[in-house]
């Protein structure tokens, strides 16, 4: 049995949800020793050890297409910039007795 199939095994205790009769009712579970505690817990870690989420490497493969398109949209706003039309100039006035 591997570690992950002992801990879905346990018990989850589930109550009874809309029961009014308090004598069906069973007093709480004590609560897990510091020895139970420790063996639940080992257990855990060891179904853990080796885990990593099955979509980090789609995280990075994403982060690194934002980061191309960003790029991207970076050099079609430079180009949009230079491709402007420059005719329209602001040409001083020769008249102009005030000018800096």
């Amino acid at each position: 049995m591997t570690p992950y199939e002992r801990l879905m095994a346990e018990a989850i205790p589930t109550g009874r949800f809309g029961d009014s009769d308090r004598q069906t009712r069973r007093t709480p579970a004590p609560p897990p020793s510091p020895e139970q505690q420790a063996v639940r817990r080992a257990a855990m870690v060891e179904a853990q050890s080796g885990w990593r989420l099955p979509g980090e490497a789609s995280l990075r493969k994403r982060a690194r297409s934002a980061l191309k398109s960003a790029e991207r949209a970076a050099a079609r706003a430079r180009i949009r910039e230079e491709s402007r039309p420059r005719h329209l100039h602001i040409v001083p006035d020769p008249n102009d007795t005030q000018a800096a």
